[in-house]
């Protein structure tokens, strides 16, 4: 109701109302054009009982009447039967008063904003529903008020007819939604699928192409170790730093390719653990001191305290070399000139526990849920060569051997990389 009391009240031309004061003004086009709008607008709205337009007056408890949509056609009816036509079956008229004290909201707020009647009010026609929205003119001052009213009884048959539609849209839209929802979640299973199988096959196709390169990268960098050491003839000075320069390189390209062929086993679920009774101080000692010059040469303090209660375990050697030479070698890479880098490696609890700490740059705390994941480089090492491989293999390594890796770290304080791996009997190999 209030929709159709804000769209009637923009049609009335605020100066036909300003023309309209009192009873001596109803012979007046502009009172008889009002009328005319106001009967139109109750024969486009069946359900109205009323329509009429009011104006407040210095009395904040009393409007003026304006005009009625029945002022040019009714006769006055005497409704009660009672032989004289009573006060309340009078025809308003304009200028008549009106008594809203009992209409708040009329009297409050519709000069500001459609606004209909938080209680029914009777009148002698019935149970009534009125709604009101104020007429402004071009500088948005308040001139008048339109009200409608409406019967009870219509009104409810007027919403029933209004929320059977809503209702049975609501209805199909929520169909056409549930059916829309299950094609698209079939769609998406269906994707899923397939990135699955394409995922399975370029981590297939990676193994392969890896595994190819491994070979003919590990016989190059074994004759060109073979030309360093004097094997293949005496080599002049330029020679030697040109080889030593493509032994790095090739060494660096055969620890990529193992790399990546790592990360496709680990993706395919094929990391095979080879357990063989391992000397672990022997094997900590060992590749602490293979990390030792990269540190020597960037200026690092370099240190390890290896408990003397560390013991032979059933481990995966090459696993284990692959985890902790790349937490080394990590702490030794991301640690400025002068700055320390540290293992530590003891029993405790009869598992083996290593800690590589260092005081480097550290990982940011919006990195810390993503560090471990495949191809990714915290945001402050991005300018720091890497291949974002190293630290997806080693938790994968760890955690195939049944351990744990974790770590803590603070960006610009440094970073300690926890490793615990249990003590397994026998060669359970898989």
């Amino acid at each position: 109701m209030m929709a159709i009391a804000s769209t009637a009240a923009v049609q009335f031309d605020p100066d036909d109302i300003s023309k309209v004061e009192n009873v001596s003004d109803i012979e007046k086009p502009e009172f008889q054009k009002l009328v005319n709008q106001l009967w139109r607008l109750r024969e486009a709205n069946k359900n109205l009982k009323y329509a009429y337009i009011m104006r407040r007056t210095s009395d904040i408890n009393e409007f003026e009447f304006i005009a009625d949509a029945d002022m040019l056609t009714a006769e006055e009816e005497d409704i009660n039967e009672n032989g004289t036509i009573d006060p309340d079956e009078e025809l308003p008229m304009p200028g008549d008063p009106y008594d809203v004290t009992e209409y708040p909201a009329l009297r409050d707020e519709s000069y500001y904003y459609p606004v209909a009647d938080r209680e029914l009010y009777a009148d002698q026609w019935g149970l009534m529903l009125a709604a009101y929205a104020p007429i402004k003119d071009g500088n948005e001052n308040t001139v008048a008020i339109i009200g409608i009213d409406v019967l009870v009884g219509d009104y409810l048959k007027l919403t029933q007819a209004t929320l059977l539609p809503f209702i049975l849209f609501v209805a199909f839209l929520v169909l056409l939604l549930t059916l829309l929802t299950i094609m698209l979640v079939r769609i998406y299973k269906e994707r899923v699928e397939i990135m699955r199988e394409l995922d399975r096959q370029k981590d297939e196709l990676l193994s392969m192409v890896s595994h190819q390169l491994a070979t003919p990268i590990s016989a190059v960098k074994w004759n060109l170790e073979m030309m360093i050491d004097g094997d293949l003839g005496k080599l002049t000075d330029v020679q030697d730093k040109h080889v030593k320069s493509m032994y790095a390189q090739s060494a660096n390209l055969a620890d990529l390719a193992h790399m990546i062929l790592d990360v496709s086993r680990l993706q395919l679920g094929k990391m095979k653990v080879d357990r063989t009774d391992l000397d672990v101080k022997k094997f900590v000692e060992e590749v602490f001191d293979e990390v030792k010059p990269k540190a020597e040469e960037k200026g690092v303090h370099y240190e390890k305290a290896v408990g003397g209660n560390l013991k032979n375990m059933m481990l995966d050697k090459r696993l284990m070399r692959m985890t902790m030479e790349n937490l080394l070698t990590n702490a030794v890479k991301y640690t400025p000139k002068g700055g320390k880098v540290k293992l530590i490696a003891e029993m405790r609890g009869g598992a083996l526990h290593y800690e590589v700490s260092d005081t480097g740059c550290g990982i940011p705390k919006k990195d810390h849920d993503k560090i471990f994941g495949k191809l990714f480089r915290a945001s402050n090492v991005l300018n720091i060569d890497g291949n974002g491989f190293g630290l997806f293999v080693a938790k994968g390594a760890v955690e195939a051997q049944g351990g744990s890796i974790s770590f803590e770290s603070k960006e610009g304080k440094g970073t300690v990389f926890k490793v615990d791996l249990p003590d397994v009997k026998g060669n359970t190999n898989k």
